[in-house]
């Protein structure tokens, strides 16, 4: 594999890299030499270049289409990557020269994104006012490939507890149980002392049915002699699922941290019955082999200070 080493050290180019991914995405050799303004001879004696200077086949022929193999799929994925660190280090580079003070990509799962995100980057922008935050709501399943893309620098929200991949570290920040909640004006919000059957018969607004919080509250229902609902909306949009239960004699579940927030609005009550349960702890996630830029390590202090000023 010497040759292989040599030829990434000395003869790998940006322009193979955008090769890679034109091919990946595109399909086909014309059509990728049409959009890198090439002729199609050239391409194919690009592709040779690169297949005899790392010793695998990359691509094969299906018909008029050509498709990666295995070893081209991999070395694809490291090229998006790299590209996107390039980008990355223009757009950081344009903004230090301008005076921008450069920028952090965030990716936000829903429960962090009212409450400590909000507190972490007015902590940050006391220190870097001229910096650019920019976030990017989703699920881990949209927001992992954009970490290890270099389309992100970093992920907030509750990390599963089963064990992270090894390319990826995560560093907890608290703990954030669930509560049920409803409207401040819904009946069982006015009780003084409220037990688990008085539960029964409410409509619901629960996680979808695969999701590991929606199993737990029909244990919970299920052990203290409650009838699983069969009133029930499955959302995990924040916004829509606080309005529904101020609009509707709904029951519903949040993170108690946003319920809290919620409850000194005077929006929401949290109703006195414990899930338990281990659900996860909220933290940030990034790539084991990414070093932080100044500003993506200021956003990680600046969201340890409010995670710390949560649990006061």
């Amino acid at each position: 594999m010497l040759a292989a080493e040599q030829y990434f050290a000395r003869q790998m180019k940006l322009r193979h890299l955008h090769l890679l991914v034109a091919l990946a995405d595109l399909r086909a050799v014309g059509r990728v030499a049409a959009a890198m303004h090439v002729t199609q001879p050239a391409v194919s004696k690009m592709i040779a270049e690169m297949e005899k200077g790392i010793g695998v086949a990359l691509f094969e022929r299906d018909g008029r289409h050509i498709k990666p193999t295995p070893y081209g799929e991999c070395l694809i994925r490291h090229a998006r990557e790299l590209l996107a660190h390039a980008q990355r280090a223009h757009v950081e580079l344009q903004a230090l020269s301008n005076g921008t003070g450069g920028r952090v990509e965030v990716g936000v799962l829903s429960v962090a994104a009212p409450v400590l995100i909000p507190r972490a980057i007015a902590r940050f922008k006391q220190y870097l006012p001229s910096a650019t935050v920019s976030l990017h709501e989703g699920t881990l399943d949209t927001l992992i490939p954009d970490l290890r893309a270099g389309r992100l620098d970093l992920i907030v929200g509750r990390v599963p507890l089963a064990p992270l991949d090894p390319d990826l570290l995560h560093q907890p920040l608290f703990d954030d149980p669930i509560v049920i909640v409803a409207a401040r004006n819904h009946a069982l919000a006015q009780r003084k002392r409220l037990r688990w059957i008085d539960l029964e018969g409410y409509a619901w607004i629960v996680p979808t049915a695969s999701a590991p919080m929606y199993q737990r509250l029909l244990s919970v229902l299920a052990t203290h002699g409650v009838r699983a609902p069969d009133n029930m909306v499955e959302s995990v949009v924040i916004a829509a699922n606080v309005a529904l239960l101020q609009s509707y004699a709904t029951l519903g579940l949040l993170p108690k941290s946003l319920a809290q927030h919620y409850e000194e609005a005077g929006v929401l009550r949290i109703l006195p019955l414990t899930l338990g349960g281990v659900m996860g702890s909220v933290g940030m996630t990034w790539l084991r082999a990414n070093e932080s830029t100044p500003p993506t390590a200021l956003l990680k202090t600046c969201l340890e200070e409010a995670a710390r000023g949560m649990q006061d």
